[in-house]
């Protein structure tokens, strides 16, 4: 390699090195006001016209050859972003055709400039490495955001419960408590409570229905459980507002415990950078040494 190459290799790696200490160093505190407006957000919306994007098209054309597992494993996470899975599909292949194409283009300027010469089968493994890696950056993306919904989610359900316990200890009947603490929040899950509310009492069937409804459209398995313990309260004439405190304070445990492992792999996340910077700066060390070499020589 030329020393103009390994002057561009250089200053890749020092930039990287720089952004990866910047962004390290740089980390915002979290906002209240933030949190806040996350939690009290409406719900995710799907353009109408979704079918008839390009990026649907495509997703639509690639989904035939996607395992019909991972199209089924995808549905209720994508849901929960408001992202179709054809959209989901069609980015994921557009990512990874991006990152087939702009790394052997790139390499092949510089190839064609006399900068590098790495000659036909190191750029095609760099362009198969950046493709698979723009492609798990997408999904891992869509599924963090997901998950981050459905926490969301089992939080504002606490909430709720707590909302229907006071009601309930208030001597108010069962049905007439899960309607009032629906209305007692803005969050996502409050609305969408309310929402299907409305849809069952237009049937005449019970609100318990309706809980069922939202805990299967976005996988809540607390919710589920929830109304199962109301439908077997009222049948069996049980004390349902002891039932739903004992169900809110596991939960609330739960979700403590499920922070804590998380803050943990929060800490043990931090060793793969500062090994990643370390090697960085090594190869930073060896690229100098070997330009400085042949000055030496010279001298």
């Amino acid at each position: 390699m030329r020393s103009t190459g390994w002057l561009v290799l250089t200053s890749v790696l020092l930039c990287l090195g720089g952004w990866l200490l910047a962004s390290g160093w740089a980390q915002p505190r979290p906002s209240v006001a933030r949190a806040m407006a996350h939690l009290n957000r409406s719900r995710p919306t799907v353009a109408d016209d979704a079918d008839a994007d390009t990026v649907g098209r495509i997703g639509r054309e690639v989904r035939r050859r996607v395992p019909a597992s991972w199209r089924d494993r995808w549905t209720r996470p994508m849901r929960l972003i408001g992202r179709p899975v054809d959209v989901h599909i069609g980015m994921l292949a557009l990512s990874a055709i991006a990152g087939l194409i702009v790394p052997a283009f790139a390499l092949g300027i510089l190839q064609v400039l006399g900068i590098i010469g790495l000659g036909v089968w190191a750029p095609a493994a760099v362009s198969i490495v950046v493709a698979v890696t723009l492609a798990l950056l997408v999904h891992s993306d869509a599924m963090a955001r997901s998950t981050a919904v459905t926490v969301d989610l089992r939080h504002q359900l606490g909430a709720y419960l707590d909302m229907v316990t006071m009601l309930l200890a208030g001597n108010s009947g069962y049905e007439g408590a899960l309607d009032q603490a629906a209305r007692a929040g803005d969050g996502l899950l409050f609305v969408e409570l309310r929402r299907r509310m409305r849809e069952v009492s237009t049937t005449g069937s019970s609100l318990v229905v309706a809980l069922e409804r939202v805990a299967d459209d976005y996988d809540l398995v607390e919710l589920e459980q929830v109304a199962a313990t109301a439908t077997l309260s009222a049948a069996e004439g049980a004390p349902i507002a002891r039932s739903l405190a004992a169900k809110c304070a596991t939960l609330r445990s739960t979700l403590a415990a499920e922070q804590e492992a998380a803050a943990r792999v929060r800490n043990d996340k931090v060793t793969p950078p500062l090994v990643g910077m370390a090697l960085l700066f090594m190869a930073l060390i060896l690229s100098l040494i070997h330009i400085s070499e042949p000055t030496r020589l010279q001298v």
